[in-house]
């Protein structure tokens, strides 16, 4: 029960222990009940497939489909081998993909629903938790139901990959519940730290959880002896040395512990930019909390725009900010509940919300994941306060609460399909953001893909318009050109992009592969040496280089090149594929040999690697093999007459007429 001072609990105390608690539901029916609310939300979200980034960390995420050795995930970062740059580490979130790549492989239902289960089960944890603050009334019920419905979770709970948030919040919340137990027993204490380091390994953001129970724990009165700080002050040091395991293995995996600077949306900026341009943003949060109707998968600077002055608006938004903070202190001593449940908000969105450090992010709907405790509980608490009024009071809660959910759940079933793959996706941002170029070049790749290369051009060309002084909506668009073979066009594009952000290696690596294809190898290899100066990328992004070089007639230099690329990231069939081709052409026939096999052992499906392999071994006379790979590369492409002629070559040479 949360209190205000110790002559106040005591009296409290005696006064609630007089009143008897007010009729409720079972523990187990208010999880049935719960559980409902969310099935209710999320049940279409099963029908969704992978979008945007479910590609990369699902279905191209290769550390996940070897469960055996899954412990490798912990020692490369979340987005794979070549991502240093994104800072991010989250093996925990790797093992439970795996765990589904097990059972099911790439059908995406399994992992939609296990999205689905674990927010169901972070909301009867939530209900629990609530419970041991507020056991006496209907509040922890209505806070649970509140946030199983909330639509601003959708994009945590549809999205595979919104299972860092999820995960992050369920370690939490357990190691939360061992935490309150943890005077019982010692091993509470040992399961609380393991939980907390388990929502840790899911996503650094659970840092925040120790300043959420600190503030839990100071509002219900807990903290008032020095026995009650030494207490405290043991448990939270266990915490912080799981976090800082945590922060150690960042730092050995990825060689930093945050993003790259240029990664961040306030590259260059100070920490008055920042916080002055997201007291805008934190108004947008109190949108999205509030009133979650207009929703997006993204947001940029087209939604509030970056301030380094107090202009009007930021004056605005700063004053209600503090008003906002100014409510939750009002309230400590007067309602300590009501305090938790403003003041938490800040503290839980404290890291994600570039003041105290910049991000990847402007702002973000699935970072609100845990923040949005916060306007459920003062839910649940005004639903509650309705509730215990007499006459009619539990009616009208009853009944207010049902709207409330209905709105909350037709918001949500309408918004889960916007990630039912890439092209919903992608329509759906250019829907909510028409004017982020990020939307313009996510619809770019549905029309190329579509075969509307045409409408893939204009649409990267409105995203340049958009973001004149960016850098990727340029490369993206030479990058298209490069793939039509429009290679001086692609080269302008790569050299304007690489003008506007010195530090963005993509375009480096692009036009060292648009000169090679251009046969101007020196060129090239001077501008592949200083992109690899700026960041070492994915081996794809080496092996692409190295395929231009080949491309080129350049066969030695795509020979290493490709055994760069195979060195940062060895388990790349096309790119052993590439790596035996050059050695083939260099008549390097044992060790193209070697690469092919490689190749085909990675993926069977590779007809080209099957044929060059049959080539490598036609060529040094072993006929019978070569007629097994050729054999191997029809079966895949049937029409392929190349091989069907190589196959009838390679059985007349392996078994000659007697004449």
């Amino acid at each position: 029960m949360f209190e205000s001072n110790s002559s106040a609990n005591a009296a409290a105390q005696a006064a609630l222990a007089a009143k008897p608690a007010p009729a409720g539901l079972s523990a187990r029916r208010a999880w049935l009940l719960i559980s409902l609310a969310v099935v209710i939300c999320y049940a279409n979200a099963l029908n969704c497939g992978f979008a945007q980034d479910d590609v990369i960390v699902v279905m191209r995420n290769r550390v996940i489909r070897d469960l055996p050795r899954i412990y490798q995930a912990f020692a490369q970062p979340y987005w794979g081998i070549g991502y240093e740059e994104l800072g991010t580490y989250r093996p925990v979130v790797n093992v439970s993909l795996a765990l589904n790549y097990a059972v099911h492989g790439l059908h995406p239902l399994g992992y939609h629903l296990v999205n689905l289960v674990i927010h169901a089960l972070n909301c009867c944890l939530l209900y629990g938790l609530v419970q041991s603050y507020a056991p006496r009334s209907q509040v922890a019920l209505f806070t649970a139901l509140l946030f199983a419905a909330h639509p601003a979770h959708v994009e945590a709970v549809t999205q595979v990959v919104g299972r860092t948030e999820l995960l992050a919040a369920g370690f939490g919340f357990l190691s939360w519940h061992a935490y309150l137990r943890s005077a019982e027993a010692s091993y509470w204490r040992w399961l609380a730290w393991a939980a907390f380091a388990a929502a840790m390994y899911a996503k650094e953001s659970a840092l925040t959880l120790i300043g959420v129970i600190g503030l839990a724990e100071l509002c219900a009165g807990r903290l008032r002896t020095r026995a009650d700080w030494r207490q405290a002050a043991a448990l939270a040091s266990g915490f912080l040395l799981a976090a800082g395991s945590c922060l150690v293995a960042r730092q050995l995996v990825n060689g930093r512990i945050g993003l790259a600077g240029d990664q961040t949306y306030f590259y260059g900026d100070g920490w008055l930019t920042r916080a002055l341009t997201m007291s805008q943003g934190f108004v947008e949060y109190f949108r999205l909390l509030v009133f979650p109707y207009k929703l997006c998968a993204f947001y940029d600077f087209s939604f509030f725009p970056k301030a380094s002055t107090l202009t009007p608006r930021v004056a605005a938004s700063l004053s209600l900010v503090a008003a906002v903070i100014g409510i939750g202190i009002w309230a400590w001593r007067r309602q300590p509940l009501v305090a938790f449940a403003i003041l938490m908000f800040f503290i839980s969105i404290s890291l994600v919300s570039n003041v105290i450090v910049p991000t990847g992010l402007v702002i973000a709907e699935r970072s609100l994941y845990v923040p949005s405790i916060s306007i459920c509980l003062l839910g649940g608490l005004g639903l509650a306060a309705l509730y215990e009024r007499q006459p009619g009071g539990k009616s009208a809660a009853i009944a207010l609460c049902l709207v409330l959910l209905s709105l909350m759940a037709w918001r949500a079933i309408t918004r889960n399909p916007d990630w039912a793959d890439n092209a919903a996706y992608s329509r759906a941002l250019l829907r909510d953001a028409p004017g982020n170029p990020k939307s313009w070049t996510a619809m770019a790749k549905v029309y190329e893909e579509a075969g509307d290369v045409a409408a893939a051009e204009a649409a990267l060309q409105q995203a340049i318009a958009i973001e004149t002084h960016r850098a990727a909506p340029r490369t993206a668009l030479g990058q298209l050109c490069l793939r039509l073979g429009r290679l001086p066009e692609a080269e302008a594009l790569f050299r304007a992009a690489i003008a506007g952000n010195p530090l963005g290696w993509q375009a480096y690596f692009s036009l060292a592969n648009a000169l090679a294809r251009q046969g101007r190898s020196v060129e090239a290899l001077e501008w592949y040496e200083a992109g690899k100066r700026q960041y070492l990328p994915p081996g794809d992004v080496l092996a692409s280089v190295a395929a231009g070089f080949y491309r080129g007639g350049r066969y030695a230099e795509a020979q290493a090149i490709y055994e760069e690329a195979l060195r940062r990231d060895p388990a790349q069939p096309a790119a052993w594929a590439g790596y035996g081709l050059a050695l083939l052409r260099l008549e390097r026939l044992d060790a193209a040999q070697a690469a092919l096999e490689r190749a085909v052992a990675l993926d069977a499906n590779l007809a080209d690697a099957w044929m060059n392999l049959g080539s490598a071994y036609g060529q040094q006379g072993d006929y019978g093999k070569a007629r097994h790979a050729f054999a191997a590369a029809l079966r895949i492409d049937s029409t392929s007459e190349e091989a069907r002629a190589n196959l009838r070559l390679a059985t007349e040479l392996a078994f000659p007429r007697q004449s």
